[in-house]
């Protein structure tokens, strides 16, 4: 595949002297300094990318780029700048908008072949040259590239920073964008910057923490306690790390009647992710040839947003931001391979509902409660984030729920693919609707290229 830049640019952050901006967005054009939330604190340092393809025909750059100059005012934190440290002094980290953001980077590009020649959207080598470099130190937020092939059909690479806007608030964003492609630049429903930062998110009164975050999300304070931290349940046999180039990344493809099968075995009482991230829990410590009395478990990213409906935590018209916490199931690898796939999905299911609206309500007071310390929150680092590092855990995301899927930017071309960018993490996991006429799901997983040689022989086969 030969991707040739033809040019980039910067859309800036909100210019009050710019007659487009609505009156709504005026109080955002000087700069603002909008410090983290506390959920912001816990999120992933590093930039997301997705790539999706539509098939022509498709808008011209001009109305994209147009559309997008429209959209992006009501998305403050998406053209913003990460502040760490102020005068060489290290502070509360923040976003600085409006005239101290960076802009949102736009690359355009051109590809010398046929959209066709690339589907279905698959891992690939070859498609690091559609996305922005990640890894690549930079002060955007979001980046964009829109890559237009010779037919006319489009791959859009969206690479956005985690500790700005999660899975939810990125879709938010997507939809929003595409809405306005479609109308021609006519307004869209979002009269005003969606709600984001620390002042968006109500605490109760008095806040209170009936869960201990320190030592769970965040480290203790630096008076000589413990980082709670456990290695001993770590099988030594696996804390290695190998080059980031030998973690596969590959895409499964289940269909209605092979997730139809595996909630039958699961006894029918497990929604689609919970059986569907069992199974491959399940396949992938087979994979790993772990001994039976190994720790693994399973990472869940949960929203808080359906958790908090209804409490007056978070705004009603939606949130922009983050609005995630881990929920962790662990096990032996004798339980879990032992055990049925409904007594694996029922671990599954404890850890995650352990991750009630109660504990996103402490967790948003824990941040109310330490918003003025003079010792800025550190999280507590993962066991298994060193880049590289083999793992015997799996870290599963959910797009069942996001409408990416449902993309469309008129013109009559249809969205033809999603695919996550290359992920270097070994267990990641993204299970997400499939695009293909009969349905089912789809199933992205970064795994060691020797265990991705096993688990690819096992994954379509029945416990």
């Amino acid at each position: 595949m030969e991707v040739q830049v033809k040019r980039s640019l910067v859309v800036p952050p909100p210019q009050c002297d710019a007659e487009e901006v609505p009156f709504t967005v005026f109080d955002l054009c000087d700069a603002e300094e909008v410090p983290f939330t506390v959920f912001d604190l816990v999120a992933p340092t590093y930039h997301v990318t997705v790539l999706f393809a539509f098939s022509p025909p498709n808008p011209t750059i001009d109305s994209l780029l147009d559309a997008l100059s429209i959209t992006l005012p009501h998305f403050p934190i998406l053209t913003a700048r990460i502040e760490h440290e102020h005068e060489g002094r290290r502070r509360h980290p923040c976003f600085v908008t409006g005239k101290g953001g960076a802009g949102a980077l736009v690359m355009e590009a051109k590809v010398t072949s046929s959209l066709s020649d690339h589907l279905p959207l698959v891992p690939s080598p070859e498609l690091a040259g559609l996305h922005p470099l990640i890894g690549s130190p930079t002060e955007h937020v979001l980046m964009l590239q829109i890559n237009r092939f010779t037919c006319g059909g489009l791959v859009i690479a969206a690479s956005s920073h985690h500790q700005a806007a999660d899975g939810f608030s990125m879709n938010i964003f997507f939809n929003a964008w595409t809405d306005i492609i479609r109308r021609d630049g006519a307004p869209t429903e979002i009269g005003r910057p969606v709600p984001y930062g620390p002042g968006a998110l109500s605490p109760r009164h008095p806040p209170r923490c009936e869960f201990e975050h320190r030592g769970k999300e965040f480290l203790p304070r630096s008076d000589g306690a413990t980082v709670a931290r456990s290695h001993e349940a770590i099988d030594a046999a696996v804390c290695v790390v190998v080059d980031p180039s030998e973690i596969n990344n590959m895409m499964l493809h289940y269909t209605n009647e092979f997730v139809a099968e595996l909630k039958r075995r699961a006894q029918d009482k497990y929604t689609t992710f919970e059986t569907v991230t069992t199974h491959v829990w399940k396949k992938i410590t087979a994979a790993r040839g772990l001994a039976a009395d190994a720790r693994t478990s399973v990472n869940v990213a949960v929203s808080g947003r359906g958790r908090l409906g209804g409490t007056g935590a978070v705004p009603k018209e939606g949130f922009l931001g983050n609005l995630i916490l881990s929920a962790s199931s662990k096990a032996t690898v004798r339980e879990v391979m032992a055990g049925t796939l409904a007594d694996a999905a029922a671990i599954l299911r404890t850890g995650i509902r352990a991750v009630d609206r109660q504990y996103f309500q402490s967790f948003i007071d824990f941040g109310a409660l330490h918003d003025d310390d003079s010792e800025p929150l550190e999280k507590v680092a993962a066991e298994y984030d060193e880049l590289g590092m083999l793992s015997p855990n799996i870290d599963s995301d959910s797009w069942l729920h996001l409408e990416l899927h449902k993309l469309d930017l008129g013109c009559g071309g249809q969205l033809a693919g999603i695919l996550p960018g290359k992920i270097p993490q070994d267990g990641a996991v993204v299970v997400m609707p499939s695009l293909k006429k009969d349905g089912g799901v789809d199933v992205f997983v970064a795994l060691w290229e020797k265990h991705a040689k096993e688990f690819a022989s096992i994954a379509y086969t029945m416990d």
